[in-house]
């Protein structure tokens, strides 16, 4: 039930960033440099705002919305605590969904794959497998927030390279990546 109610907002995010790409996509492509990282930014700051619209609702609300899914107050308070830990870093998701959709957008898509993973795959699985050991059940609450961490600093220090390929691939002259990786068939 907790992860049902996350993925509704997670569904939020990802349409919002369906609809940054395309613009993205366009200022990159026609190298309007400016454009490209006006799209950025605002994509950027639409995504944590969303994020933590989702996540204030998520926290204030959610006993009610684990009573929608199960009546049992023992489910409905693990149930509670569960949601609220996931939540509590909610904006990662929207800063790592919108790296991974900017670097897919200037052509470092294997990259964008890492981006896409890091957060449940990489960082997620390992954790939740290693914490309860230690914590008990806190270690269940806890995994997703260490996740997040893991995902923010990952994303935070893939900015500058971002900035720096996306700039590089719209220079006068420059091969977008698309035609590089034809070119070397």
């Amino acid at each position: 039930m907790v992860q049902r109610l996350v993925l509704i907002g997670c569904y939020v995010v990802m349409d919002f960033m369906q609809g940054y790409q395309p613009v993205a996509v366009f200022a990159f492509g026609a190298k309007n440099e400016e454009r490209f990282h006006q799209s950025v930014r605002f994509a950027l700051k639409g995504a944590l705002l969303l994020t933590a619209l989702v996540e204030a609702a998520y926290i204030l609300l959610a006993k009610p919305l684990i009573m929608l899914f199960n009546s049992n107050p023992v489910i409905v308070n693990y149930g509670k605590w569960l949601l609220i830990f996931q939540m509590a870093l909610y904006p990662a998701f929207g800063l790592c969904y919108m790296m991974t959709i900017t670097y897919q957008t200037i052509g470092e898509s294997r990259y964008g794959l890492f981006l896409s993973a890091i957060r449940q795959g990489l960082f997620y699985v390992p954790v939740i497998l290693l914490l309860p050991r230690f914590l008990g059940i806190t270690g269940i609450y806890a995994a997703q927030p260490v996740a997040d961490v893991l995902t923010i600093l990952v994303c935070i220090l893939s900015i500058p390279a971002m900035k720096r390929i996306a700039s590089k691939n719209m220079l006068p002259g420059s091969t977008p990546p698309a035609e590089h990786e034809a070119a070397d068939e």
